[in-house]
């Protein structure tokens, strides 16, 4: 009775092992893929340029991303 009792708490403890290591699997997949459709997403995309000119706080400072033209913002 009592080796029937550790034989099924071994098993229970396997199982739980198994579901465990299946599901650190899909997420280690689930990683990879996601990944990889980022790199293919930022190969596509193309990123705004950011301009920074003279520095914070002084007249005349100002920051530009991607193509925009600020002049109207100077003082």
């Amino acid at each position: 009775m009592v080796f029937g009792f550790f034989k099924k708490l071994i098993k229970y403890y396997v199982d739980k092992l198994i579901h465990w290591l299946r599901m650190k699997r899909l997420d280690l997949q689930l990683e990879s893929e996601v990944k990889k459709y980022h790199q293919k997403l930022d190969k596509k995309v193309k990123k705004p340029k950011i301009v920074q000119s003279g520095k914070f706080g002084e007249n005349g400072w100002s920051i530009s991303i991607g193509n925009v033209d600020d002049k109207d913002t100077e003082n």
